[in-house]
C-alpha cells in the first residue's frame, strides 16, 4: 500500500516538471505524436500495476478505493484527473474478490463520485464490474 501512495505522490510531483507536462497518453502506445514505449505516463500506469499486484490480499480494497480517491483529489488539473481516472481498470481483476456488501458499497460510492456523463469507457467497465460481484453473490 505504502508503494501505491509513493507511486501517486512522484507522479504528482513530478508531472509539474516541464519534461513531463504533455498531455497524458503523449507517447504512450504510439499516440500523439509517435510510440515512446517508455514514457512517464505509461510507466505510471504500470507502476500502478504491479504495485497493486503486490499488495496483501487483506488490503486490495484500501487500495482499490485508494486508487478511486485519486482523481478526486486532483479534479483542478484536467490531465492529472483524466489519468487518474484511466487508471481505473487496472483494479478490474481484484473487484472479483469483493463481497456482495463491498461491491454494494463501492458501486453506490463510485456512481456518486463519477456521474456516468463524465465516465470514460474504463470506468464503465469498473461499474459493470462492480455490478456483476454484487448480482453474482446475491444469487447464492
Amino acid at each position: 500500500m505504502e508503494e501505491l501512495k509513493k507511486i501517486y505522490g512522484e507522479y504528482v510531483q513530478r508531472s509539474g516538471q516541464p519534461q513531463y507536462q504533455r498531455k497524458p497518453f503523449q507517447g504512450a502506445y504510439g499516440l500523439f505524436g509517435g510510440a515512446q514505449p517508455d514514457s512517464f505516463h505509461q510507466r505510471f500506469v504500470q507502476d500502478v500495476e504491479q504495485a497493486l499486484a503486490q499488495v496483501g490480499e487483506e488490503h486490495q480494497l484500501e487500495a482499490v478505493k485508494y486508487i478511486f480517491q485519486q482523481p478526486l483529489r486532483h479534479k483542478k488539473d484536467p490531465a492529472m484527473y483524466g489519468m487518474f481516472r484511466a487508471v481505473h481498470g487496472v483494479t478490474l481483476p481484484y473487484l472479483k474478490a469483493l463481497s456482495m456488501e463491498q461491491a454494494r458499497d463501492l458501486q453506490w460510492w463510485y456512481e456518486n463520485a463519477y456521474p456516468r456523463q463524465e465516465r470514460m469507457p474504463c470506468q464503465e467497465r469498473v461499474v459493470a464490474a462492480l455490478e456483476r460481484m454484487r448480482r453474482q453473490h446475491g444469487k447464492r
